[in-house]
């Protein structure tokens, strides 16, 4: 009964303490989640009833309290021991648990709430369940994907975005849950020299992993990735297997449009082992995270999805856990500055905390900061751009010019910024390339091109570094804008029927265009006055470019 726990009076105060700043209740559904417990569980923790000492230490580290030692109650009698342990089991669904956690298995840490990705991955890996219509009792071997689920998954997305958590807190859930998985494997395919293990060691791992130690490097024929393969599928055959490659772009190639997505050369032994893995018959799944698209995984049997940043209201949580002074209208503010970017907000989180010039106060943040990238949110943005080739690079710098959010950006404007290429070659090869590298992506909402906030401002880094391309960069905006047909003046109605305009003037501002400039704003002013839009419009003006609009 050793393996029993319960929490001392001094430690529940402790542990009230934590939850509050969490902004927890007593038995959150974030704090059984993150614990991989049930609130039946917490409950009994809470009347300080033994739990098991897993479950014990999951509830005190997913506070944030890792000395889970200080909470602990020395004595506990034998009858209540007893009790525990046959009222701990059925609530804690360990009977359910299908395979053990891997020993490798990343941990998650200020987890928020993303049920929505998580339920749709559990749908796309786990089999409907049982009805009379359909009594079978295991899930059938599966070959591109039975009915429309697929083998393989792939969850991309920029750095930072949360692909590793996600895909980490699943396994952790799917651990306490009835599963058709009996094994699990994580294998990280990053490294300190940033490539990729060999993929003869990547083999041996998933061997000992999946055979639960039985089969071990030792027995391995050296540097035979195909008998080892040949292994590895057995074991998938033979029973439901969860397999988890982390960090699959490190197998990419880098520095030409054509090849984004594709393998490099020196890692053909990994695309040939992810084809056998995805056209052999098996009744396992693969999840494949990647900062970029993986081209030739076959669209037949992979199922791409993109992760985006959280929603205001899990933003708004992230925030809240570290203890800021702030108003909720600041913290919504701060998310949406970053579109929800979770590494990033935690690192300016922790930087608001600490640093004596902010004092946890993110008001000050706001006031002082009007820029989003920090070093250590730099330089994660720095290895993609560091992967573009030239032409990547040169687009997305020069559309950084534009104000998404202000006007709509279509292909006829990116476009009207790399006049040195054919249409062709921008579509088919630059563009493609930058939404495979996750740094622009078309949102068919607001119907437009879309860049993350953080990858629009390091493509105005990248861009200010030489003035000249800068003003070059508007200049072309400015005609862009400037040739969208308009409406005849008689029908204008409302600023919505000059936005073209407006945009113009904007980008012949940043571009020195003055004359240009004031042309448009002394043919638009009158009706902006009429709409009640003048300040909104012309509040901002140069002095000189306000006194030729009211002549």
């Amino acid at each position: 009964m050793a393996g029993l726990l319960r929490a001392s009076e001094e430690g529940l105060k402790i542990i009230d303490m934590v939850r509050r700043n969490l902004g927890w209740n007593k038995a959150d559904e974030l704090w059984c989640q993150a614990a991989l417990t049930s609130k039946a569980t917490l409950k009994r923790f809470w009347t300080q009833q033994p739990i098991r000492r897993e479950t014990f230490i999951h509830i005190c580290k997913a506070v944030g309290v890792k000395n889970w030692q200080d909470i602990v109650a020395r004595e506990i009698q034998e009858p209540e021991l007893l009790l525990a342990a046959i009222a701990d089991i059925p609530l804690d669904n360990q009977t359910d648990r299908t395979f053990p956690l891997p020993e490798n298995l990343p941990p998650v840490r200020n987890w928020v709430q993303r049920t929505k990705e998580i339920d749709t991955l559990k749908t796309l890996i786990t089999p409907p369940p049982l009805t009379n219509e359909s009594p079978t009792l295991a899930p059938p071997l599966t070959k591109g994907g039975l009915g429309g689920v697929p083998i393989a998954i792939s969850i991309v997305g920029l750095p930072g975005i949360g692909k590793t958590t996600l895909i980490s807190q699943l396994i952790r859930q799917l651990h306490t849950e009835k599963t058709p998985f009996t094994s699990a494997a994580w294998q990280s395919l990053q490294s300190a020299t940033s490539k990729a293990p060999p993929c003869d060691r990547t083999i041996d791992s998933l061997l000992f992993t999946l055979s639960n130690g039985e089969i071990t490097a030792a027995i391995n024929p050296q540097n035979d990735c195909g008998k080892k393969t040949e292994k590895l599928i057995k074991i998938i055959r033979e029973k439901p297997c969860l397999i988890v490659f982390d960090r699959a772009d490190t197998l990419l190639q880098a520095g030409e449009a054509k090849t984004a997505g594709y393998f490099a050369d020196d890692c053909a032994e990994y695309a040939w082992l992810f084809k056998q893995l995805l056209e052999t018959e098996h009744q396992s799944k693969i999840l494949f995270t990647s900062r970029e698209s993986l081209a030739e995984l076959s669209p037949t049997v992979t199922r791409e999805i993109q992760l985006n940043g959280l929603d205001r209201d899990s933003a708004i949580s992230l925030l809240q856990s570290f203890n800021l002074t702030a108003n909720p209208e600041e913290l919504a503010e701060m998310g949406d500055r970053y579109s929800g970017h979770p590494k990033a907000l935690q690192l300016v989180a922790a930087l608001i905390r600490d640093d004596t010039e902010f004092q946890g106060n993110v008001g000050n943040f706001l006031h002082q900061r009007d820029w989003l990238l920090i070093r250590d949110i730099e330089s994660a943005i720095d290895e993609i751009i560091a992967r573009l080739s030239d032409g990547e690079q040169t687009c997305l710098s020069r559309i950084s010019v534009y104000q998404t959010s202000e006007y709509p950006l279509s292909f006829a404007g990116i476009s009207a910024q790399m006049p040195e290429v054919s249409k062709y070659e921008l579509k088919e090869n630059i563009i493609l390339a930058l939404k495979r590298r996750q740094l622009l992506y078309y949102d068919r909402h607001l119907k437009s091109y879309q860049l993350h906030p953080l990858v629009r401002e390091k493509g105005k880094h990248l861009l200010i570094q030489n003035p000249e391309n800068l003003r070059t960069a508007h200049s072309q905006a400015y005609n862009y804008y400037i040739n969208i047909p308009l409406k005849p003046k008689s029908e204008w109605q409302d600023i919505e029927d000059i936005k073209p305009l407006i945009r113009a003037h904007y980008h012949a501002r940043q571009a020195g265009k003055l004359d240009a400039a004031n042309k448009i704003i002394s043919e638009v002013c009158e009706y902006l006055r009429q709409w009640n839009c003048a300040e909104l419009v012309c509040g901002n003006l140069p002095l000189p470019l306000l006194t030729e609009a009211r002549k």
